[in-house]
């Protein structure tokens, strides 16, 4: 819980550093900032290589990626902590790890810090929808 407490705060002080820098930016620029949410996830599957180096590609000034960490600390890009969402955990062995935590989510997850990183990479491979 301290991890995530850490991770909360982290994000918090991102966006209020964020705010500033658009603000900043259109100031004294006088153009808008172009912030890319998930890469260029119209073209791509968010919060992948492809979608990141795609919004980069198109001239995005700010990347926003969503991260969440592992079970080793490990900070992943993903755009929810339930692998339930996002990966193909339903049809591998660490479904038997599913839990409720109704403090993140009411329906049962799994979620990316009850797994480290070599759990993910080696056995899940991403859900595209």
């Amino acid at each position: 819980m301290v991890y995530l407490a850490l991770l909360f705060l982290l994000c918090h002080g991102l966006y209020i550093y964020l705010l500033l820098t658009v603000l900043f930016h259109f100031f004294t620029a006088g153009k808008p900032l172009i912030i890319s949410h998930n890469g260029a996830s119209g073209d791509y599957p968010g919060c992948t290589d492809l979608a990141y180096q795609k919004a980069v590609d198109d001239g995005a000034d700010v990347i926003d990626c969503p991260v969440q960490v592992t079970k080793d600390g490990i900070p992943i890009c993903l755009s929810s902590i339930d692998l339930m969402t996002d990966t193909t955990i339903a049809r591998s062995q660490f479904i038997s790890q599913t839990a409720t935590i109704k403090d993140i989510q009411i329906a049962p997850g799994v979620f990316s810090f009850n797994l480290t990183w070599d759990d993910i990479v080696k056995n899940l491979k991403r859900k595209l929808n």
